[in-house]
């Protein structure tokens, strides 16, 4: 009887996404998908390198764990060894922060336009060299790897976010 042997495939060591998704995503879920980018990140280094955090927590308290992740993502060795980052980890986590503050004060002027102005402060910019340093890594490490495909998590960030622009484009009408 012949014995098969299962073969282990090197897995990602972080989320390989379109740089097209972060940014859609982000927009359509006023930033809500960049917790949930930190979280799967967070989610890759736990089980990679069996630390004992809660990535789900570390996405929603982002502001807090964003310069550990992107510190971590920049100083990671085994990516390290396919390709140097050339991304400034802590002023990009920085300026993800003073954003996603600025966002949050900006959607609590009263009225509709400030909920929707607070949605295109484009904090997402701040991930997208980060992003595209792990997908050129993750394309030499694994050529034969798709980017990951859309999740629910993803989805449902989608459906959340658009749910909120139909209220707010509800609301906006001069009919309410």
């Amino acid at each position: 009887m012949m014995e098969t042997q299962e073969v282990a495939f090197p897995k990602p060591l972080f989320l390989r996404i379109p740089i097209s998704r972060l940014i859609l995503v982000s927009i359509l879920s006023f930033s809500l998908y960049e917790a949930y980018w930190m979280y799967k990140n967070w989610r890759y280094i736990k089980e990679r390198d069996g630390l004992a955090i809660r990535p789900f927590w570390r996405g929603v308290f982002g502001i807090f764990f964003c310069h550990s992740l992107l510190r971590r993502i920049d100083e990671d060795t085994e990516a390290r060894s396919v390709g140097l980052p050339t991304f400034p980890a802590g002023q990009l986590a920085t300026g993800w922060v003073v954003l996603i503050v600025i966002s949050n004060l900006v959607s609590r002027v009263p009225g509709v336009a400030s909920s929707v102005i607070s949605a295109f402060i484009p904090s997402f910019l701040c991930f997208v060299p980060v992003q595209k340093y792990v997908n050129s890594v993750e394309e030499r490490r694994l050529p034969n790897q798709k980017p990951y495909g859309w999740s629910a998590g993803q989805i449902l960030c989608v459906v959340i976010g658009v749910a909120i622009w139909a209220l707010l484009l509800i609301g906006w009408s001069p009919e309410a």
